[in-house]
């Protein structure tokens, strides 16, 4: 429930992302800071619903349809956490999980770049 939550608002805060970044590039003013809160914001939103489903597999909560589906009692410590991925939705989550550490990255370069960041 918390995880959709979360990628509910990560939704939300990206496509304010794009429309603010959007915007910066056309030219408003005030548009970049508010671009930067809303990338951070999706990023937050989506560590969160990545932290919950770890959480979730480690702790076998099999209540959950992909924990049931794809996790086990019986599984070691390191195929546990590869269960994160075993599924569709799991490798979804991971590559977006991978794709907001990378922005968060360039965020950080870009913003000490000068005018580069909107047009990244």
């Amino acid at each position: 429930m918390i995880g959709n939550i979360a990628l509910t608002l990560a939704l939300v805060a990206g496509v304010f992302t794009i429309i603010m970044y959007f915007l910066t590039f056309r030219g408003y003013q005030n548009t970049l800071s508010l671009a930067r809160v809303g990338f951070h914001t999706t990023a937050i939103m989506v560590l969160t619903a990545s932290a919950l489903l770890l959480h979730a597999i480690l702790t076998h909560q099999y209540q959950y349809k992909y924990v049931y589906n794809y996790s086990g009692s019986d599984l070691p410590l390191g195929l546990l956490i590869s269960t994160f991925y075993a599924g569709q939705e799991g490798s979804f989550l991971l590559w977006i999980l991978f794709t907001a550490i990378i922005g968060l990255i360039l965020l950080d370069y870009t913003s000490k770049r000068g005018d580069l960041e909107p047009r990244v």
